[in-house]
């Protein structure tokens, strides 16, 4: 399971930074809904802006729900008793 939250990547002339939105998550855990991909991409120019970004959403983020995950690491304990 990922518990990937936030990617920052490095261009030419800046910086861009995804997310994974909350909300967004939420919205795919419901049934008979389209899945909608969480991630969202901001722009920056520098790293300054970059960092008060992040200061400020990092500690609102969760990360992505994996299903598939918990449904393996379920079935290993299982396993093991």
């Amino acid at each position: 399971m990922s518990e990937t939250v936030l990617r920052v990547e490095k261009l030419e002339n800046g910086y861009t930074v995804e997310v994974c939105d909350p909300a967004l998550m939420s919205k795919n855990s419901k049934p008979n809904k389209p899945y909608v991909s969480p991630w969202k991409e901001y722009a920056f120019t520098t790293d300054k802006e970059v960092l008060a970004f992040i200061t400020k959403v990092l500690p609102t983020l969760n990360p992505e729900n994996d299903d598939m995950g918990k449904a393996f690491a379920e079935a290993c304990s299982t396993a093991e008793e």
